[in-house]
């Protein structure tokens, strides 16, 4: 189990950094030909890019968690904050660009995975709290 969770932390890491970085850097247009995607997909894109601030801050945030779940620092911190990125790219690929919903479903299977793998850090989380 230790090692299928190194594995899944250092493969969703690196998923994280590699896309984070390639905003900044436009790298893998280079390396990688990624399939089409459809006008609602890429009108959605645009209304992002159009904010000005979503796409930088998005993968600043996935490039911080990306180096952090790499060298295993606050590893289960990250996983909850890059949760809801995670989810949000699976259902942008489910409803917008099915041709990547085997990248979208990949993220959030590593993610839910290791998050069951750092469940006992999670109790206070979802512990009965009467306030």
């Amino acid at each position: 189990m230790k090692t299928a969770v190194t594995i899944a932390r250092l493969l969703l890491g690196f998923i994280f950094l590699v896309f984070g970085l390639d905003f900044f850097l436009h790298f893998l247009e280079k390396l990688v030909t990624f399939p089409a995607i459809g006008p609602k997909a890429s009108d959605y894109l645009g209304a992002l890019a159009n904010a000005g601030y979503f796409f930088p801050v998005l993968k600043s945030i996935e490039v911080v968690c990306g180096i952090f779940l790499l060298v295993n620092r606050y590893t289960a911190l990250f996983i909850v904050v890059v949760f809801p990125i995670a989810l949000n790219i699976f259902l942008f690929d489910v409803f917008l660009a099915t041709s990547l919903l085997f990248l979208g479903g990949g993220i959030l299977v590593l993610n839910l995975f290791l998050a069951y793998a750092y469940r006992k850090n999670y109790g206070g989380l979802v512990a009965n709290q009467i306030i």
